[in-house]
């Protein structure tokens, strides 16, 4: 946790601020039992609000659960935040940045309690999620509409999809003062193209020399947090080290506590979903908000439970872990799960009950999800009928139960790269391409047999077609022939069993891999190959590419460009830049890149297959 004991000092000198994430407001709005969730734990966060005696309410995105919400939930949404962020109360927090340039979607591109139309107690930042990102005609948000009421202060919109600037809007209450960036979202693929190119800045402000850490970075995000993919979500580490804390939206799972990133020093908040909208094993987490205090350069976070959501209970079991309890292996399996179901779902609604707060709006039906693992369909059974004898007594009758099945992996044999062929391959002066250190590592490895089917030859140009043509399917398409090669010469020459490896290798010696790559590209899988290609490595974890802006198709990485030298870096990461950007990364071959990352890479294989 950080330093926060300066956090307690005099009220005037300390930013209190009211955070949330993921409200998604209509969601389920037409099911009669689950119909006004997502409205009383809003309500109750913006009680909250005003009990804590906040100066502003901090949005993470997905205010609203569908892009284009319906009247209803409109109306709804409006009404609430006109009965509790409206009032007298003078608000504390002075603006000291170029509003227009924070909120130029707003009316007098002003924060909403500057307006002298409207008395606004509680002001309400919010960036957009992915739910009510702009969309249609004109690329409005439905936060623009909120904007323009004046009941929300939109915040952290991007206009330029080529080049993300990230401005703060810079506070002062006291002798505290607050740098709060939004980023709002962005498609995981496109942001991590941006990231990669070092095209998202975040324009510090200005230290003042006369005092030491006299700005609290905030910065509020809405993005996939979790590890979905290299392209899928946004790497901790990628975000400047300047930030204090990191309001992480979009991920439901509460974990609102700080979490210290050990690389980059700043504190990470994920205060999750106010309502739940999937029935998985992370929504059963326990509901939180947060109250985050902030006296110059320290902060306290307080956790706030929320007290009016829906009882949920989730519960996972491996049925075969419960075959021999169970007596699946003999008689009618399916009756004796469906009893066993029975028993741990009465299990559950006991459980469910622990749940009830008293809070006077709190649902009392709660949301059961027991999920059945099974290997054997004969466990199965209708799930629908199951749920109709609970149907007065839980809030998802329809889908309590789920029976998922389960995925068995198979350890194979170890393959283990031959390092002194790997060494040879890399120190190789014509091995210049990716298909070239492919090609040069099997034929020096060859001795020890690792392939058994493909030439060395084939698999360069797989790599060549996957990496240089961006031919997706290359791969596919190889392997398939190949094996379609090799079943007809094996049905031609009928081999037994003992005798099998050194027919596939008369196969490897009849067929040159020359003739097999023009029979396959005389099908219609044609690639015509350039002479004066070049491969270049573009790793996140090691180096970056950054290429002259290429027009027409070239621009999206198809056809050619030309590469501009430029310094290197070690990790993809975000620019800091005040008024001004860095410059992209340094190009490197791909043998020069392996040459310098020998020392700290390791190659391995994984046992583990589907």
């Amino acid at each position: 946790m950080a330093d926060n004991t300066g956090a307690e000092q005099d009220a005037d000198n300390v930013i209190r601020i009211l955070v949330a994430t993921d409200n998604h407001l209509g969601y389920g709005e037409k099911d009669a039992v689950r119909g006004e969730d997502s409205f009383t734990s809003f309500e109750e966060i913006l009680e909250l609000a005003v009990s804590e005696d906040v100066d502003m309410i901090l949005l993470g995105g997905d205010l609203f659960h569908d892009a284009v919400p319906s009247q209803n939930t409109m109306h709804k949404c409006i009404e609430l935040l006109r009965r509790y962020t409206f009032g007298d109360r003078p608000v504390s927090m002075e603006i000291l940045s170029d509003q227009a340039q924070c909120f130029h979607n707003a009316v007098n591109q002003s924060v909403n309690y500057e307006d002298p139309n409207l008395n606004i107690a509680i002001p309400v930042f919010s960036i957009h999620g992915n739910h009510d990102d702009p969309s249609g005609f004109g690329r409005l948000s439905s936060l623009d509409l909120l904007s323009t009421t004046g009941l929300v202060n939109y915040f952290g919109r991007w206009t330029d999809l080529s080049q993300v600037d990230i401005s703060p809007i810079l506070m002062r209450k006291g002798e505290s003062q607050m740098a709060l960036y939004g980023l709002s979202h962005i498609h995981d693929a496109r942001l991590a193209r941006l990231v990669k190119d070092y095209k998202v800045n975040f324009n510090c402000p200005e230290k003042n020399e006369d005092a030491e850490e006299d700005w609290f970075h905030l910065l509020v995000v809405h993005q996939n947090r979790a590890d979905r993919g290299p392209k899928n979500y946004l790497p901790e580490d990628s975000l400047p080290s300047f930030l204090h804390l990191v309001i992480w939206g979009h991920e439901h799972d509460c974990r609102i506590e700080p979490e210290m990133n050990a690389k980059k020093g700043f504190y990470v908040s994920q205060p999750g979903s106010s309502v739940p909208t999937s029935l998985s094993e992370g929504e059963a987490k326990k509901k939180h908000v947060g109250l985050l205090e902030i006296y110059k350069n320290k902060f306290k976070l307080k956790e706030l439970p929320l007290q009016s959501v829906r009882p949920f209970v989730f519960e996972s079991i491996l049925l075969p872990d419960r075959a021999d309890e169970l007596g699946l292996n003999e008689g009618d399996a399916s009756t004796k799960v469906y009893r066993f179901a029975r028993d741990r779902v009465e299990a559950m609604i006991v459980q469910a009950e622990s749940q009830l707060t008293g809070h006077p709006r709190q649902p009392t039906l709660p949301l059961i999800r027991l999920r059945l693992i099974y290997s054997d369909e004969a466990c199965m059974f209708n799930t629908i009928r199951f749920g109709q004898t609970f149907g007065t007594r839980v809030a998802n009758a329809q889908d309590m139960v789920q029976f998922s099945k389960l995925i068995k992996r198979t350890k194979t044999e170890a393959v283990n790269l031959d390092k002194e062929a790997l060494r040879r391959a890399l120190e190789a002066d014509n091995a210049t391409r990716v298909e070239e250190l492919v090609d040069r590592y099997f034929e020096e490895a060859k001795t020890k047999k690792p392939l058994k089917l493909l030439h060395s030859k084939a698999l360069a140009e797989m790599t060549y077609r996957l990496v240089e043509r961006k031919d997706t399917n290359a791969a596919e398409d190889i392997v398939k022939f190949y094996k379609e090669k090799a079943v007809d010469h094996l049905m031609e020459t009928l081999p037994n069993d003992e005798s099998l490896d050194e027919e596939l290798e008369r196969f490897r010696l009849r067929h040159k891999h020359e003739d097999l790559l023009k029979m396959l590209d005389a099908g219609g899988l044609k690639v015509k190959r350039e002479e004066n290609s070049t491969s270049i490595l573009g790793s996140e974890a090691n180096t970056t590419t950054a290429s002259k802006p290429a027009r027409g198709r070239a621009a999206r990485g198809r056809g050619r460009a030309t590469a501009a030298p430029a310094a290197t870096r070690n990790k993809t990461q975000l620019d800091v830049s005040v008024n001004a950007s860095r410059g992209s990364a340094r190009q490197k071959t791909l043998l020069s890149s392996v040459r310098n990352s020998r020392s700290t890479v390791s190659y391995e294989i994984s046992d583990d297959s589907d």
